[in-house]
């Protein structure tokens, strides 16, 4: 009797544990749909579909949104607090979930800050900030509907 309640402890201990963690709660929290990397965000209810992953400057990146038509179309490029959302300190190496498949840091908002520059959100540090249209590196073009 003794061996059985340890083990139980044991288990319920590990799984308060592992249910804590930031993997545990994206992997309840992000859905992959239908194979098409369509990422459904359970707690939004917004579904996120990821651009090339090449770093992208911010006209190539509302081109790229324009012209998806996935899934019955319907995307437009996200705002600064829609990507906020994503945001997960310690979710992965790029504080989302790891659902969202890219290698770039940052990624352009539909949000601009005058005729020369747009608003992009930062994962690494997780605030925003913004950058000419033109400056591509390490920046993406996210989906959102």
């Amino acid at each position: 009797m003794k061996k059985i309640l340890i083990t139980i402890v044991y288990v319920t201990v590990l799984s308060l544990l592992f249910a804590s963690n930031g993997y545990a709660r994206q992997a309840q929290r992000f859905l992959l749909l239908k194979g098409n990397g369509i990422v459904k965000d359970t707690k939004t209810g917004l579904e996120w579909k990821v651009g090339p992953d090449k770093d992208t400057n911010w006209n190539e990146a509302r081109l790229w949104v324009k012209k998806l038509t996935l899934d019955g179309g319907g995307w437009r490029m996200p705002n600064l607090d829609e990507l906020e959302t994503l945001y997960t300190k310690g979710a992965s190496r790029l504080n989302m979930t790891p659902l969202l498949k890219t290698t770039g840091w940052q990624v352009w908002s539909s949000e601009i800050k005058d005729s020369k520059f747009a608003w992009g959100f930062y994962f690494c540090r997780g605030g925003k900030g913004w950058d000419a249209y033109i400056f591509p590196y390490n920046f993406r073009a996210f989906a959102v509907r």
